[in-house]
């Protein structure tokens, strides 16, 4: 157990009363209402894993950064033979490529290998992540892995015929579901939608490194033989299933506890929702909506099918490498080429919310349609062109610089599906999205690859096109639906009609009722520039505002955000003033400091205290048992920016304001204060495995 948990469970069970007389300590009645012993040799006490993890940094980092590392190996082994797809489905390329494709062309064979994992991945993405709600996450991640450590060892012993190693690449796709599972890990450790969005992006940034990592491993393991990499794969997860198996916990949502209790209890729900900036939720699910994004999105899957694999390979293949006199693109430079161009969905990941900000998700998705149709109509005739050094330089600059902007449309998806869902449908909305995804990356590349060997790899090519411009038709509806039109701007109800009266600001203000912080810095303001000291605003007991801590934590945004503007102006005007009218500018801001009633002020300091202590005691808090601790957190939170409340000075003001700055900017970035009622880059990158995982694939 932690040493930070050991310590805050040591404390005295017995506390000697003012008489000299013993008496249970607080800990000592709670230990004994929860019916726990109230003492062992050691004087310590066991949790629960899942009350450390829930209590504990350290024990969170232990076991989340295991999971983390699970994902990334898996996703390691997921595609540690995807550049060597087509070298092994052409006999005679390689020494271990098949003797036969079992009467599939080339193209077909080259899609059937992947196709046969992304099938079971498909499969095992529905049926293990609802199994992981009623058996725990744990035992789903490790059979997951140690099924993934198996299968790795059967596609090695099978690899010498092409059905056998894609029926066991199959049989490893069905045991492919670690990252669904560790997303929903992510949603039992965390308790605030930021903080879960923020390590679902973790768990997805790592998922992207590993897709790309297993090919660079088989790119650097090339003289080892095309299927020793599996070994390598098989070993890796065997680590993380291992390390997985003795550090990572099983997870109990405790907020989820909390609410029932609540509930139970008759009592308001009262738990925080950090997601305020998000739009209102909606009642039912429209399933006209959602067979329309559904539709669009399967028909942007296959459009993008022609710009990415179909494009590379094996129409760059074939013009560049089989046909080629002398080659141009070597076996080696197709799989760098093929590798890095999944890590392009990482910039297309970042600029998505920005687009989705200015063009609304359906705007942002047709315009992704739009781009893939042109950009690859465009390799397509690089690519037909006689093959040259230009030509290839050309395709591969065009591909890299275009291919973050074509994904823009596929990771619209899943943002849409949460904005048009109620809460109670999102799993089965997320849920079939997923498996639409897989199964249309999984059968449109085998598809087209197949119309490749009968027609050409331009005509497949050109029907990849044709659906593109088709989802974008599909897609146009979706702008006038709420949720995937241009958001709103926010607007502030509260400020407008107060905008422009300052006597009636200053009357709410003295009778201690919230104005905007621009109003009353307005306020204050004025009273600087004439010289007058700064309105004391009276403080309201957190009786009368108990009710309104939402709204007031709804009002603190703004008003943080208008603060920190301010001090950036401060400090601009402090930058711009010559170093002789400083002490001038400082002098002026202590006049205005100074009070005229000290009485009032210490009233206010009273007041504010005050509000603290209630605010603990009604939070759970013990003021008079725990004090030191308290103190400590309000250290904590409230870091020093003015040692001993010293006089503004030249050589002070500048390490005072940008004292007061950091502390503005930490709490603005914690809260997401900063991000507005903007598209969030996290809720992008919950919808961005499925793409990851299909171009790298």
């Amino acid at each position: 157990m932690d040493d930070e948990i050991d310590g805050a469970l040591s404390e005295p069970l017995i506390a000697s009363g003012g008489s000299g007389t013993q008496r249970p300590s607080f800990m000592a009645r709670i230990l004994a209402a929860c019916g726990c012993s109230s003492s062992n040799e050691a004087g310590k006490y066991d949790l629960a894993p899942y009350q450390e993890l829930y209590i504990s940094p350290k024990v969170y980092k232990r076991s989340v950064n295991a999971l983390r590392f699970a994902v990334f190996v898996d996703a390691i082994a997921g595609t540690i033979e995807q550049p060597n797809y087509p070298i092994m489905v052409l006999p005679g390329a390689h020494p271990d490529s098949f003797p036969d494709t079992g009467g599939l062309g080339f193209s077909g064979a080259t899609y059937m290998v992947p196709m046969s994992a992304l099938l079971g991945v498909a499969i095992a993405s529905m049926i293990i992540g609802r199994a992981s709600d009623k058996v725990g996450r744990k035992p789903c991640i490790l059979f997951c892995l140690y099924g993934t450590v198996i299968g790795c060892i059967l596609k090695f012993l099978f690899r010498f015929a092409f059905w056998p190693y894609c029926a066991f690449n199959f049989l490893n796709g069905l045991v492919s579901a670690s990252v669904p599972v560790a997303l929903a890990y992510a949603g039992d450790v965390n308790e605030t939608k930021r903080e879960k969005d923020g390590e679902i992006g973790v768990l997805v940034g790592v998922s992207m490194l590993g897709s790309a990592g297993g090919g660079i491993i088989a790119i650097l393991m090339e003289t080892q033989g095309l299927f020793v990499p599996l070994l390598v794969g098989s070993a890796i997860v065997f680590v993380a299933a291992v390390l997985n198996t003795l550090y990572l916990i099983e997870p109990k949502d405790v907020m989820a506890s909390r609410q029932r209790e609540r509930e139970e209890l008759g009592m308001d729900n009262e738990i925080e929702d950090d997601d305020d900036d998000q739009a209102q939720t909606v009642d039912k699910l429209d399933y006209k909506v959602f067979s329309l994004i559904l539709l669009g999105a399967l028909g942007d899957n296959v459009g993008s099918s022609g710009l990415m694999p179909l494009c590379l390979s094996p129409l760059a293949f074939q013009t560049f490498y089989t046909n080629a006199d002398p080659v141009i693109m070597s076996q080696v430079a197709y799989k760098w080429v093929s590798v890095l161009v999944a890590l392009m969905v990482v910039p297309g990941t970042i600029v998505s919310p920005y687009i989705y900000n200015k063009l609304g998700l359906a705007g942002g998705c047709i315009m992704g349609n739009v781009i893939t149709g042109i950009v690859t109509i465009f390799l397509l005739y690089i690519a037909l062109a006689p093959a040259s050094t230009a030509t290839f330089g050309i395709f591969v600059a065009l591909l890299y610089a275009c291919f973050p902007f074509t994904v823009i449309s596929q990771l619209s998806t899943g943002p849409m599906l949460e904005a048009t869902s109620p809460p109670d449908k999102r799993g089965l909305a997320q849920g079939v999205n997923i498996t639409v995804m897989n199964l249309g990356a999984a059968v449109s590349p085998f598809v087209l690859g197949a119309i490749s060997d009968m027609a050409g790899t331009p005509t497949a090519i050109w029907i990849c096109i044709a659906i593109s411009f088709i989802a974008a038709l599909i897609n146009i509806p979706l702008i006038w639906v709420k949720g995937c039109n241009i958001p709103a701007k926010p607007r502030t109800g509260e400020k407008k009609p107060l905008k422009g009266e300052d006597k009636e600001m200053v009357e709410k203000a003295l009778r201690g009722e919230w104005i905007p912080a621009e109003a009353l810095e307005e306020i204050q303001e004025e009273r600087y520039n004439n010289k007058q000291p700064y309105l004391v605003v009276p403080v309201r007991s957190y009786a009368e505002e108990k009710d309104e801590l939402k709204v007031l934590r709804k009002r603190a945004k703004e008003d943080f955000i208008y603060y920190q503007r301010k001090n950036n102006e401060y400090l601009h005007r402090y930058n711009t003033l010559p170093a002789s009218e400083r002490r001038a500018f400082c002098d002026q801001i202590n006049r205005s400091s100074e009070v005229s009633n000290q009485d009032e002020v210490d009233a206010a300091n009273a007041d504010v205290g005050k509000w603290f202590a209630d605010y603990l005691i009604d939070s759970g808090y013990h003021p008079h048992t725990d004090s030191t601790a308290i103190k400590q957190l309000i250290m904590t939170s409230f870091p020093v920016v003015n040692k001993g409340a010293a006089p503004f000075h030249p050589l002070n003001i500048e390490r005072i304001l940008l004292e007061y700055q950091k502390g503005y900017t930490r709490l603005i970035e914690m809260e997401g204060y900063d991000e507005g009622n903007e598209m969030r880059i996290g809720r992008v990158l919950q919808s961005a495995r499925s793409v990851i995982y299909m171009q790298s694939i």
